[in-house]
């Protein structure tokens, strides 16, 4: 009689399961996380500031700084400079107070002008043929008050006013008086404070040479009478024939 073997399968070892010796696919290890760039945060802050200091001082370095306003330079001018103001013609009443005028030759600087004889004499002065500028303001007491006019500078005001003056640079003697009475260039040149005589026109000695109203005259200067709208030319070093001047209109 045949015999049969039959297999007797072993049982696992204690404690062991079968399904735990069956293969099975092993997991990945857990991956570790990156630490955060504490390093390159500090180094990224450090050169960031280190940056917008050095453009700071870059800034301040470049930026000019306020300059100190420089003195103003005195000027210093020989004649007076005048205020330079609009007055009318007809009101010269001094503004402003200042030592009035010495008389002479009887003739005073007085706070307002009068007009009981006023005449225009013109007055022409060459030396060796260069005609010379007769100025404004004389026997007129300073302060002035100056204006612009056709003839340049025009004084309309001043501390006081000489019977005989001159307003401006255009030769015209002005004569206003309270009284009447004659005057003659030898007056006005007193009023100037200049020299004249045959042989001297204030600074220029020489003999000199006489034109009143465009005709040769050997009356010694400072001895012509003054007349109205009266024409006198005085050459030294040099004869140069007169010429006309045109009084304006009413004048």
């Amino acid at each position: 009689m045949g015999c049969f073997m039959v297999d007797n399968p072993q049982p696992p070892p204690s404690g062991i399961l079968r399904s735990n010796v069956d293969t099975h696919a092993v997991a990945d290890a857990p991956r570790q996380r990156r630490a955060f760039p504490i390093t390159m945060l500090l180094v990224a802050l450090v050169t960031f500031v280190a940056g917008a200091l050095t453009v700071l001082l870059l800034t301040s370095r470049t930026t000019p700084q306020p300059q100190a306003a420089a003195a103003p330079t005195a000027v210093i001018t020989a004649r007076p400079t005048p205020t330079l103001v609009p007055s009318a013609p007809s009101s010269r009443r001094s503004s402003a107070p200042g030592a009035p005028l010495p008389a002479v030759n009887g003739i005073s600087c007085d706070a307002l002008e009068s007009t009981i004889f006023h005449i225009h004499v013109h007055l022409a002065i060459f030396f060796d043929g260069v005609e010379q500028s007769i100025p404004f303001g004389v026997g007129i007491g300073q302060p002035w008050q100056v204006s612009d006019s056709d003839q340049g500078p025009f004084v309309d005001d001043g501390s006081c006013f000489s019977w005989m003056h001159t307003l401006a640079e255009d030769g015209v003697i002005d004569i206003e008086s309270p009284i009447r009475r004659s005057f003659t260039l030898g007056d006005f040149f007193a009023v100037w404070q200049e020299p004249l005589s045959a042989t001297q026109v204030g600074p220029q000695q020489g003999q000199v040479i006489t034109y009143v109203n465009g005709q040769r005259d050997s009356t010694n200067p400072s001895d012509i009478r003054l007349t109205s709208h009266q024409r006198i030319q005085l050459d030294v070093g040099a004869d140069v024939p007169p010429y006309s001047f045109d009084f304006p209109p009413g004048d």
